[in-house]
């Protein structure tokens, strides 16, 4: 049996990956802002983690670090605001939630993967311009940018178009990041999800019930009907990434649902640019003040 590492297990897809890989015989252990909201039947190690605080989050990397090496690191959880904030060391809220503190936690945890480790992020279709969804597609990925957007250049006007855009570039930026990790390290297993659309995951809830219960109900009458999806199915999937056999040799992939099947395919343009993968990695680390 592995031992999984995962965040965003207290909710949504997350909840029922985490669900199926703990009736699998799976050791979890999850990180979560309340640890008592973890499903108590999993039998799982419940650990307090914000990815608002990056203390915490090196918290949160010590007690795991303590623990047996770690088989396959989820990191799924992800936030969605309706207007631009003001997060963890200055930096801008959905940026520093999705990607700056994953990547703390990835470069905190990265001796201490079992050899071969699956690291999945789980990104969005959103990154991808080609897909034209609803939400502003990403401009560029540039990390001090995106955490400072005071300084972008290219900055949309209105507050929904600079949240939309915050949300869908920190996805296009942990695609690169599991890229990146995939050439930095090619014995381990890195790949990136996309869960296809997932109404009612509690993803905008930052952004009030009314708003949050309205994009779950308006949203999937304007997608594809192959990008829909259910909590079920992305969880049946983001479980199967995480443990099961076909997944092993991943190498950067990017596995995308499109009901009712997970298909691996090309994300965007930039994120096969090679150099900017490299680069927004740097960029990151020093932000974060780590060694790349």
């Amino acid at each position: 049996m592995m031992h999984i590492v995962m965040t965003g297990a207290t909710s949504g897809f997350g909840a029922d990956a985490a669900g199926r890989l703990a009736a699998a015989g799976h050791r979890l252990t999850v990180g979560a802002r309340r640890p008592d909201a973890v499903e108590t039947s999993w039998r799982a190690e419940a650990l307090p983690l914000d990815l608002d605080d990056f203390a915490s989050v090196d918290r949160f990397a010590e007690a795991v670090a303590k623990g047996p090496a770690i088989d396959a690191l989820v990191l799924n959880a992800g936030l969605q605001t309706s207007k631009l904030e003001t997060g963890a060391e200055g930096f801008e809220r959905t940026f520093a939630v999705n990607q700056l503190a994953h990547f703390r936690l990835l470069h905190r945890l990265l001796p201490y993967l079992a050899p071969g480790a699956r690291v999945i992020l789980t990104g969005s279709g959103t990154h991808d311009p080609e897909e034209k969804t609803m939400v502003t597609p990403p401009a560029h990925a540039n990390a001090e940018w995106l955490a400072y957007p005071d300084r972008d250049p290219t900055l949309p006007k209105k507050d929904q178009a600079q949240a939309f855009r915050a949300y869908s570039s920190s996805k296009l930026a942990n695609i690169m990041t599991a890229r990146e990790l995939a050439r930095r390290r090619p014995d381990l297993a890195a790949m990136s999800f996309d869960p296809g659309y997932v109404p009612w995951t509690g993803l905008a809830r930052s952004s009030g019930k009314i708003l949050s219960s309205l994009v779950s109900l308006i949203l999937p009458l304007t997608m594809k009907r192959d990008r829909k999806s259910t909590i079920a199915l992305s969880g049946e999937y983001l479980a199967a990434l995480a443990a099961g056999p076909g997944y092993a040799e991943a190498h950067g992939d990017y596995w995308s649902v499109r009901n009712p099947a997970l298909v691996r395919i090309e994300p965007s343009a930039l994120a096969r640019d090679d150099a900017a993968c490299a680069k927004l990695w740097d960029d990151c680390a020093g932000l974060m003040g780590l060694e790349g």
